[in-house]
């Protein structure tokens, strides 16, 4: 009989060794969990347990990997994928939303370390909460009892409709499955409130790939990890659509800055993706070369992460 993602996913956790070994080998181990995780979780049925289950187990040994390979190089893991440039988005965003309401909701899916959360808590006016599939309690200390341990899907059924003002995720829309996209995306779109926003940051596809395959894989073009799915701008703007939302605010960021521009927002948001919807048609499948693409310098021009800000 032939052998399931889900079997060959947990034969492949029974080989994991946490053991120190060189920097390669921590690579190629972690991109063999991750391959057969992804795959198994695609495999499993949309929204089920069988599928929520898998992925806990997933991230929880790849967290660990994480962590022995940055023990052993004598560094610590300090945010995923966050950073101060996110901060002063959400900083600028907070400001925009206390114009209409004296108390903010900030929900983030995907609270990982607790960076965001923690620099959002320390703002005036301002109530947080979020959700992980994993949760390191201690490490998030008081901030733990705001957070919900389930799946985003999960995590959105315990939330009121039209409740929450600023839904952010950074690195986390990628990590869904697609058959469980739109229906979040509606999701997401009902705890919105009238006048609230949905923040999306993600790495993007044209320059990508951007999980362990990039280190692991370095000519596959598509991730092949825990990225289960990668988007370009463009196609974050198209599904943020399809579930009724539509772009309010155009972000630029430039280092440790954002730029927002709130008066033309919707039009140079809907220019910016039809300009990369017609580049990365262009050049998608222009082979790797050398270890470098074509593709990506053409798609350079449209930044590392797409940053897009929608509301009803």
């Amino acid at each position: 009989m032939k052998e399931t993602a889900k079997e060959a996913f947990e034969r492949c956790l029974q080989n994991v060794s946490l053991e120190e070994k060189p920097d390669a080998e921590w690579v190629a181990q972690q991109y063999a969990v991750e391959r057969a995780g992804a795959l198994a979780i695609k495999e499993a049925a949309p929204f089920s347990e069988e599928r929520g289950q898998i992925t806990r187990q997933c991230y929880e040994m790849v967290d660990r990997l994480i962590q022995a390979r940055s023990r052993q190089k004598g560094q610590s893991v300090a945010a995923y994928g966050a950073g101060e440039s996110f901060v002063d988005l959400l900083d600028q965003l907070i400001r925009y939303l206390h114009t209409k309401k004296p108390e903010i909701n900030f929900f983030e899916a995907g609270v990982g370390t607790g960076y965001i959360l923690r620099a959002v808590h320390q703002f005036g006016g301002v109530h947080v909460s979020g959700c992980d599939v994993c949760l390191d309690r201690q490490l998030l200390g008081e901030l733990s009892s705001c957070c919900i341990e389930k799946t985003l899907y999960a995590a959105l059924g315990e939330l009121k409709d039209g409740s929450v003002d600023l839904f952010y995720w950074n690195d986390v829309m990628e990590h869904l499955p697609e058959d469980e996209m739109e229906e979040t995306l509606r999701q997401i779109a009902k705890k919105l409130s009238p006048e609230g926003l949905l923040v999306t940051v993600t790495p993007s596809r044209g320059m990508g790939p951007h999980d362990i395959t990039k280190l692991a894989a370095p000519k596959e073009l598509e991730a092949k990890g825990l990225h289960l799915r990668e988007y370009c701008y463009y196609e974050v703007v198209e599904q943020n659509q399809r579930a009724g939302l539509r772009p309010r605010i155009y972000a630029v960021r430039n280092g440790d800055t954002c730029c927002l521009d709130f008066e033309q927002g919707e039009a140079r948001s809907l220019a910016h993706a039809a300009a990369e919807k017609r580049c990365f048609r262009l050049c998608k499948n222009i082979p790797v070369i050398g270890g470098k693409s074509i593709r990506k310098r053409m798609m350079c021009r449209f930044g590392w992460k797409a940053i897009v800000i929608c509301g009803k």
